[in-house]
């Protein structure tokens, strides 16, 4: 398997995966620290709090490559099998439009001069760095939804054929 093929298939899976542990191991590390040691980590939360958006960004992508949202289907399930592609790239257009809007504006926000000013009270990080995780997350999951719409635009090429 290439490499590409690899971090296409595993990217979010594994930073996600990664971040989470980071998170777990913080926060019992905290713990550890608040209650049997007697003092806390004065850090600690702030970087669990960063690490969970980032997590939820890239989580939100991965499960647009698994397929994993929740959606109501009681419609779509009532259409024939060509309708039913027609509407996934419906759907997926739609869900596109939002995802790159939704980049655009973050991008927009984090360039203001007021937020690209700040930093965090505790760890002192530059507030645009948990802000672009919204930019990040919402320009993976367009890339994985362009994936999706793409793959059923084949299949209804197909089943015209």
């Amino acid at each position: 398997m290439s490499l590409v093929k690899w971090i296409d298939l595993n990217i979010e899976k594994v930073i996600a995966s990664t971040l989470l542990a980071a998170i777990v191991v913080l926060i019992f590390g905290n713990v550890f620290m608040r209650y049997v040691m007697n003092a806390s980590l004065s850090w600690g939360e702030e970087l669990t709090l960063w690490m969970f958006v980032w997590f939820v960004w890239l989580g939100v992508s991965y499960a647009f490559h698994t397929g994993d949202h929740v959606r109501i289907t009681v419609l779509r399930d009532i259409l024939s099998d060509r309708a039913r592609l027609v509407a996934d790239v419906v759907i997926a257009l739609l869900v596109l439009g939002f995802l790159v809007m939704l980049t655009i504006e973050c991008i927009k926000l984090i360039m203001l001069p007021f937020v690209a000013s700040q930093t965090s009270v505790v760890l002192g990080l530059p507030i645009p760095i948990l802000y672009a995780s919204a930019p990040v997350g919402a320009a993976l999951s367009a890339i994985r939804v362009i994936q999706h719409l793409i793959r059923t635009l084949r299949l209804i090429a197909e089943t015209k054929a």
